[in-house]
């Protein structure tokens, strides 16, 4: 199935993907191992940070080896990429779906770069994503509550969605609906009005950001409200890879880091697959 197909069945079947980013090769093999236990589609996706440090070729490289191996589609998804130069490097290097963001840029600079890369992505077949106005926070653990660094941020306007949409072209929208980037002293509160208002009013898809330690009540309603594809998650894994492999080290004096690893994948993939059963994706692929 294209990358099309995968979201629109999950769309019409009331169910999310679960995107993961991966920061190296034992994160990559925890998304596919995963993937394979619950026989669910997933997306691997890399931050503009982490495609610099792994090279957006090896990247495409490896997941089209691990999709392979486990028998999973696993697409690659240039996450929030943050300028043209550096969403046309992942056109070229293969990604599956592309995320524009130059929503930091005045509105219609944002209009114009987002529509020349949905133009080119589409051209190679791929999906574009795009958002309005930033999605706060970052990935890592922040001390403040969460609804201090959402107050400040500006949610998705459906007019300006509509518009934006309209004039770009774009496959899936990144609604900004109370989600922040990252974990936080306080509970993410979704704006679940908001988020039927911009269903009522857009055909795209819709992806959900900052997917980490929001309820999973909250979770469920978004997607069954908003029709949400994608969901990202980021900071969760970070977590348990650091954690874990801070446990590991202290507990051995082993050298080969392959032998220190498996844990570590392991903890990681615990959370993955917990995610993927509470998007509703488990089992999707027969």
């Amino acid at each position: 199935m294209t990358s099309k197909e995968l979201f629109q069945k999950a769309h019409d079947e009331g169910y999310a993907i679960g995107a993961f980013n991966a920061a190296n090769l034992e994160t990559l093999k925890a998304i596919a191992q995963a993937a394979g236990a619950l026989k669910a589609p997933v997306i691997a996706e890399s931050s503009h940070g982490e495609t610099e440090f792994i090279e957006a070729a090896n990247l495409v490289d490896v997941v089209r080896n691990l999709s392979e191996e486990f028998g999973v589609p696993m697409l690659i998804n240039l996450d929030h990429s943050p300028s043209v130069e550096a969403a046309e490097e992942g056109i070229a290097a293969g990604y599956d779906l592309i995320h524009i963001n130059a929503s930091k840029l005045p509105y219609e600079e944002n209009v114009a770069a987002t529509k020349k890369i949905a133009a080119e992505a589409h051209a190679k077949g791929l999906l574009c994503e795009a958002e309005l106005t930033p999605i706060g926070g970052t990935s890592a653990v922040h001390e403040e509550k969460a609804e201090d660094v959402v107050a400040q941020e500006k949610l998705t306007d459906p007019d300006q969605a509509e518009d934006f949409v309209g004039r770009t072209g774009i496959d899936t929208l990144a609604v900004s609906i109370g989600n922040v980037h990252g974990v936080y002293a306080s509970e993410k509160h979704l704006d679940l009005d908001l988020l039927a208002k911009l269903r009522a009013r857009l055909s795209c898809f819709f992806s959900l950001h900052g997917g980490s330690t929001i309820s999973e009540e909250q979770v469920r309603n978004a997607i069954k409200i908003g029709k949400i594809v994608k969901v990202n998650v980021n900071t969760e894994l970070r977590l348990a890879y650091r954690k874990t492999l801070e446990e590991t080290l202290k507990s051995s004096d082993e050298v080969a880091i392959y032998k220190i690893m498996p844990p570590v994948i392991a903890a990681v993939q615990k959370i993955i697959e917990a995610k993927i059963t509470l998007f509703g994706s488990a089992g999707k692929v027969s």
